[in-house]
């Protein structure tokens, strides 16, 4: 998970992964993420539609609030706003960085886990974005919406995946009819 969530931070544009991670922390109340956030940035983050972001911010944070809340309405206005600043391949970069953001910042507030030491390095590492230009040529191979991805993201995701959903202690009956659950919620045609 660790490598994925830094995978993701390269595969998009951190500064608003950051603004969406922050603003999912709150939601979550998720006291370890809390503690480690910029103070003033979470006070503009509670009142995030009115409070000086840029219209981008703005689309992305609504993007995450309804990702978070119910990710079957994003289907209009969320990702019209999100398709309006971002190209096609930045979106779907985002989105899946979004997604394990999410998923993380929801298991850090289930578990409820503290706040980590004062001096300790933040929980999962953030390191510098790729250059625009690595970036640009990420994942050009042809295919579906999967090729767009940032390649190491997309390589890192496919490590954890099988580890998450396929573990030894379930059964395969049992972890199968927990992912058409999951599909189904989801509205997941494929």
């Amino acid at each position: 998970m660790r490598r994925v969530l830094e995978e993701a931070w390269l595969s998009t544009d951190a500064r608003l992964l950051e603004l969406c991670r922050g603003r999912l922390a709150q939601l979550t109340d998720a006291r370890a993420e809390l503690a480690a956030a910029d103070g003033a940035l979470l006070e503009r983050l509670d009142r995030w539609q009115s409070n000086g972001f840029s219209d981008l911010d703005r689309a992305v944070l609504g993007f995450a609030e309804q990702y978070h809340y119910d990710h079957r309405l994003l289907a209009g206005g969320p990702m019209s706003e999100l398709k309006r600043f971002l190209s096609w391949r930045d979106v779907v970069n985002f989105v899946w960085a979004l997604h394990m953001n999410d998923a993380y910042i929801r298991a850090v507030s289930l578990l409820d886990i503290a706040p980590d030491p004062p001096g300790d390095a933040p929980r999962p590492e953030r390191v510098a974005p790729l250059p625009e230009s690595v970036r640009a040529d990420a994942g050009r191979d042809e295919g579906g919406v999967m090729s767009l991805l940032h390649p190491a993201f997309y390589a890192a995701y496919r490590e954890l995946n099988p580890t998450v959903v396929r573990q030894s202690l379930v059964d395969e009956t049992t972890s199968e009819m927990v992912r058409l659950r999951n599909a189904s919620h989801q509205g997941c045609l494929y």
